[in-house]
């Protein structure tokens, strides 16, 4: 099977994915090997999916459920993604769990009463670029600003390139938005805090999506994949793959 069939319908995540790592791209896209979760990300997903809950039903009932009702959801998530997680040696479950609640019972107190969400978890899809591509929105509000809720260990020092990309992208797929976005990270601080961004995409940004889509697809198509060792993210604590990386390429992953 080649690359471009392994991937007909791109996504921001995979194409991050890509950019940032051609090799792990091809073993988790392409060759659908499994990429486990460590601690940390398990502990985002369960978060996201307790606030996801909240602000569906908020949609209907204009107010958000109680804090021990999301704090509930958020034990019952949990529970699941830290069954399917691989933690490093530096995770505590226990410690994970309770940060996770303190960061749920922040967002509630502090942040969630002013979302007015229109639209949670909004599948989008159209063509970008002549390329196919789908997403999903976090949270889209009444005004049509994209909402999107990430977990951190440390805050964030300004918007992420990859952000501007996504709320471009949303912007071009979803008629309802407006192109302005706003990126929520709860950071798992000894005291946790909330850094709240907002920003609107420029005209350049939807022509940027438009190339990198496009690009994205022709390198996918030459099947000339290498591991980058230089990014950031490549190590064995990041990447799931980085022991068929090492047998397939030589050298060694660092440990972080």
């Amino acid at each position: 099977m080649s690359a471009l069939e392994a991937a007909p319908v791109l996504s921001p995540t995979q194409v991050k994915c890509f950019v940032d790592c051609h090799a792990r791209w091809w073993f988790k896209y392409n060759l659908k090997h499994p990429d486990p979760p460590n601690g940390n990300l398990a502990l985002g997903r369960a978060v996201h999916w307790a606030l996801a809950q909240n602000f569906t039903q908020k949609i209907e009932t204009y107010e958000d459920l109680p804090l021990f009702g999301v704090l509930a959801l958020f034990r019952e998530s949990w529970a699941f993604e830290s069954d399917q997680a691989e933690f490093r040696d530096d995770e505590d479950p226990s410690q994970l769990a309770f940060a996770g609640e303190a960061l749920v019972e922040k967002y509630l107190d502090e942040v969630a009463p002013a979302v007015e969400p229109a639209a949670v978890e909004l599948q989008v899809e159209g063509e970008i670029g002549g390329v196919r591509v789908q997403g999903f929105i976090d949270v889209l509000d009444v005004d049509g600003r994209i909402i999107d809720i990430k977990t951190a260990k440390a805050g964030p020092s300004g918007i992420d390139p990859m952000n501007r990309f996504q709320v471009a992208t949303y912007r071009q797929l979803a008629p309802a938005a407006s192109g302005k976005g706003r990126l929520d990270t709860l950071v798992k601080t000894k005291t946790p805090k909330i850094v709240l961004q907002s920003f609107e995409v420029t005209p350049e940004d939807p022509r940027a999506t438009q190339t990198i889509y496009a690009r994205a697809v022709q390198a996918m198509r030459s099947e000339i994949y290498m591991p980058n060792r230089m990014s950031m993210f490549c190590s064995r604590r990041s990447c799931a793959y980085w022991r068929i990386c090492e047998r397939e390429w030589g050298g060694e992953v660092p440990e972080s």
